[in-house]
């Protein structure tokens, strides 16, 4: 799978431009600024309707602009869809796929991306909240039932929250039962997931990190004895019993897969306290490329991968190991301030913006 151009309307800093794309791999360079960031959050945004960093619509539309609108091709197997995203001020988002308007869901199913950029040391030394944002991302590329249930049970917690608030509240909670049965589901999946990943993102460290050791460990709200569903469920109604009458007084849902976090470690420390610039970036670095082998084992499609600033804050040593094993990878997206490492630049397309402007090689 692969994006073989773009055309950008009032997305952030750009006007109206078009870019054509190497299958393999495509180096954006420019000044601190320019757009590098922007152009592939577009990319993005056209594979999933949805920007990586988190970003709202309203956000990525340029000053002073009503809309922004993008369009694409995207080659999957024989089949060359034309992509939509389009979003008005004050409005809604449509994504439309050979001029049928489809949901954000379908973009999951059908495509598939990773992106890799400096903000993500958040998911190792920020909240449990950046944790559980990319655990959701990348889970709802990997499964669709994983998105359906998630949205349900997004939906239970909204209406508990909701229920929470009345002036008087009885004892018994009516959505508890539905958060139990979306909740468990949710767990099973991301201990799975978290369980898979363990060795690749430990391999991959200790390549990048000339042999230091890097453990994962997932810590959801409800533990139970043993992974068996039942005593997940049994565990996790009575710590909703526990937590009932705090529950009242704080108004707000407190057990369940929405205060599930997972712990990094590095050598015997904790990343989050503990890691150093290098190693968080590292880790996070290992984290997203070992994401990346598993979607492509578990969608059967190689994801398109988005590497921002990629060697800002790597040494040269992690950098020559990280650009040794590029070319495993399918189509590649690389930001950087210069023309980009010598030994990808010859056989890369480049891509160089600046102001807002983008010229071709």
């Amino acid at each position: 799978m692969h994006l073989t151009n773009i055309s950008l309307a009032h997305f952030r800093s750009f006007s109206e431009t078009k870019v054509t794309f190497d299958p393999a791999i495509n180096i954006v360079y420019g000044s601190n600024g320019s757009g590098k960031t922007s152009l592939l959050e577009a990319v993005f945004v056209l594979l999933l309707g949805r920007s990586q960093r988190g970003a709202a619509d309203n956000v990525m539309l340029r000053e002073n602009q009503a809309f922004y609108r993008l369009e694409g091709e995207i080659l999957s197997g024989d089949k060359n869809d034309k992509v939509a995203a389009a979003y008005q001020k004050n409005g809604r988002k449509k994504l439309t796929i050979d001029g049928l308007p489809v949901r954000a869901s379908e973009m999951f199913r059908r495509y598939c991306a990773v992106s890799v950029a400096p903000e993500d040391i958040e998911i190792l030394k920020g909240g449990p909240s950046a944790r559980r944002a990319f655990l959701d991302m990348y889970l709802s590329q990997a499964s669709p039932d994983y998105l359906a249930v998630l949205g349900d049970y997004q939906r239970a917690l909204a209406q508990k929250n909701a229920f929470l608030k009345q002036e008087r509240v009885p004892d018994e909670n009516p959505y508890d039962d539905l958060l139990v049965e979306y909740g468990v589901k949710i767990i099973g999946v991301r201990r799975k997931f978290l369980e898979a990943l363990k060795a690749p993102v430990a391999d991959i460290y200790r390549r990048l990190a000339s042999g230091q050791d890097l453990t994962v460990a997932y810590t959801p709200s409800v533990t139970a004895p043993s992974n068996d569903i039942e005593d997940i469920k049994n565990s996790f109604r009575l710590k909703l019993r526990q937590y009932r009458e705090k529950e009242k007084i704080l108004q707000a849902a407190l057990v369940g897969p929405h205060r599930d976090d997972f712990e990094i470690t590095i050598g015997v420390l904790p990343a989050r306290a503990f890691g150093s610039q290098g190693e968080l970036r590292s880790a996070a670095v290992s984290l997203k490329l070992a994401l990346f082998d598993y979607l492509k084992e578990v969608r059967r499609v190689t994801p398109v991968l988005l590497l921002d600033e990629i060697f800002a804050e790597l040494d040269d040593t992690r950098r020559e190991q990280l650009v040794a094993n590029l070319d495993k990878y399918g189509q590649l997206f690389l930001t950087t301030a210069s023309e980009g490492p010598l030994a990808l630049f010859g056989k890369a397309r480049t891509i160089h913006i600046e102001n807002g402007g983008i010229t071709e090689k």
